[in-house]
């Protein structure tokens, strides 16, 4: 990605921290990946507070620790609900056997606060450490602080780094940056398609082991958390094939995009609050899609979770497709000048978010269902 104009529009008025730099981290904290790495907008953001006052630069701060503190609380939350379930179900799967879960939770417990606050200054594994204190049961009330502190010293290294830093060791280390996010996100595709597959199998062959009672989940909890899911595995999938088509010299892709973004930008009046409407959009629409397809159109579609994720995901392409042709970007976004392009990535883009949306849902459907069953099985044998 030509990661300068995108961040160019990141610096909001004065160079301050923008709405859209507040979003990109938020999001991006929360579970959901987006083409602007978090490392570059740092770097940014405070290379381009060189000439303002320190007061500005301090703010800026502030409000990415904000930022920051409220996406990685939401991931611990999804972590709790979501993932803690999983594990006591699934675990056994990929051989995480229930002592060793309770003892692994144990462990969390007594000595999470260092590795929480370790691992969020450590590139690479920051954004899994919110995860997995939720999964392994780690009180809020101990993460918070730890997290808090981990994140401050990584957003306070970042921004002064830019602060001090020119722009050519900037490009420098966004460039490394952006290697190890490629890297980082086919090790994700990877382990991820390996642990789904791993489970599909076993699942088909053996109920999942009931969940602990407190880690039940909701209808609704369910449908947030799948929704998450989704869009994590479509962002982190629509991303390696950004870095990949890159990689072998094909750049329609990235240019249709920031052609997408230009346009978008103004048509909305112009500066940066285009692509953060439009960060909140996407996000906002995950959300939305997620609860139609677990409250009410799962039940109707046939097929396993996956294919029934996959012929939904007509409705969420269909419902896209429309808008950009009212907002001037032609039938099938021919007018943006990529040809098909941008059709095929739309396509690709809500296939991924709906084959991950039926999998998840239905993997959280299956935790929940036998957690459901301990409770009721509970009382008939103690009694």
């Amino acid at each position: 990605m030509d990661l300068g104009s995108l961040l160019e529009g990141v610096r909001g008025s004065g160079g301050g921290a923008s709405l859209l730099a507040v979003l990109t981290v938020f999001v991006q904290e929360a579970g959901v990946p987006l083409p602007l790495p978090i490392g570059g907008v740092l770097l940014y953001l405070g290379y381009r507070s060189t000439s303002q006052p320190l007061l500005l630069l301090a703010l800026t701060v502030l409000f990415l620790e904000l930022a920051t503190v409220l996406g990685a609380s939401a991931k611990y939350w999804i972590g709790l609900k979501g993932g803690r379930p999983l594990l006591h179900s699934y675990g056994h799967y990929v051989r995480l056997k229930e002592e060793r879960l309770q003892n692994t939770e144990r462990e969390f417990r007594d000595h999470g606060t260092r590795t929480v606050l370790l691992g969020r200054t450590l590139p690479g594994i920051t954004m899994i450490v919110p995860l997995a204190a939720g999964a392994l049961g780690m009180p809020y009330r101990r993460f918070l602080p730890a997290m808090a502190t981990g994140s401050g010293i990584n957003i306070v290294v970042f921004v002064m780094l830019g602060f001090w830093a020119g722009q050519s060791v900037i490009g420098r280390l966004l460039q490394v940056g952006l290697s190890l996010r490629v890297l980082t996100t086919v090790a994700l595709v990877a382990a991820v398609t390996a642990i789904v597959v791993v489970l599909r199998r076993r699942s088909l062959l053996h109920e999942p082991e009931p969940a602990a009672d407190h880690s039940r989940i909701g209808l609704l909890e369910r449908a947030l958390i799948a929704g998450v899911i989704a869009m994590f595995e479509m962002g982190v999938g629509v991303n390696l094939v950004l870095y990949l088509v890159t990689a072998v010299g094909l750049l329609e892709p990235e240019r249709a995009l920031l052609r997408f973004l230009e346009v978008t930008s103004r048509l909305a009046g112009g500066g940066p609050g285009a692509l953060a409407a439009l960060i909140v959009l996407f996000v906002a629409g995950g959300v939305v899609w997620s609860l139609l397809y677990t409250l009410a159109a799962k039940r109707y579609l046939p097929g396993p979770a996956a294919v029934r994720g996959l012929l939904f995901s007509a409705v969420p392409f269909v419902a896209s497709m429309g808008p950009l042709w009212a907002f001037g970007f032609g039938p099938l976004g021919l007018a943006l000048g990529a040809g098909l392009i941008p059709f095929a990535g739309e396509l690709m883009r809500c296939a991924l978010f709906g084959v991950g949306l039926g999998t998840a849902e239905e993997l959280m459907r299956q935790a929940s269902s036998a957690g459901a069953r301990k409770q009721l099985v509970s009382p008939a044998v103690a009694s």
